[in-house]
């Protein structure tokens, strides 16, 4: 056993915890209720990497890899509620907030309805997740500073209104598939 003291003893030691107010996922700047889990799975390559190797070199002298990558996707999945389908709050949101919603229906019944609302909103729509690092007083503290990840033009591309009820718990849940184009994470600079 080492009792000397090497540099990874020195960092501090404050690793992630999501959930109990210390992560909140939103949508157009409104918390995102009821969500039991949200999944990330970030952009991957549009193509896979090629190694470059002539026949005559014992290793690869490059490695090419594109300079592009694809969308983004958060699957997040939500407690039904009574008398409400599950996409109703989010579709609440975007009508409340998007000035162009005069004459726009309270309900949309499927995913084809959602589809069309959102690809004729005037501007797209951002998802945020904020992470408040755990601290003194009520999400952090002085000189704890809160960061997000603001992911870009979001679309619901997937809601599976499926039923699937377990017996163990008897919760009713929904699945959503949110992709996105692109991300950028930002920091609080007021701490």
């Amino acid at each position: 056993m080492a009792t000397s003291t090497t540099a990874l003893d020195t960092l501090p030691r404050q690793f992630r915890v999501g959930g109990s107010g210390f992560t909140a996922f939103q949508w157009k700047g409104h918390v995102i209720g009821f969500a039991q889990s949200v999944q990330h799975t970030a952009p991957q390559p549009v193509a896979p990497p090629s190694p470059v190797q002539p026949l005559d070199q014992q290793y690869p002298m490059q490695i090419l890899v594109p300079a592009a990558i694809g969308a983004g996707t958060l699957r997040v999945q939500l407690f039904e509620m009574y008398n409400k389908k599950v996409w109703d709050q989010i579709m609440k949101i975007t009508d409340t907030l998007d000035p162009s919603t005069a004459g726009v229906k309270d309900v949309y019944n499927d995913l084809s309805e959602i589809f069309l609302r959102l690809s004729a909103l005037a501007s797209p729509v951002t998802c945020t997740k904020i992470v408040y690092p755990p601290g003194t007083g009520v999400r952090g503290g002085p000189g704890v500073r809160h960061y997000a990840d603001v992911y870009f033009n979001c679309m619901i591309t997937d809601v599976r209104d499926d039923e699937t009820i377990e017996i163990g718990t008897m919760e009713v849940i929904k699945n959503m598939t949110i992709m996105y184009t692109h991300s950028r994470r930002i920091f609080d600079n007021n701490a």
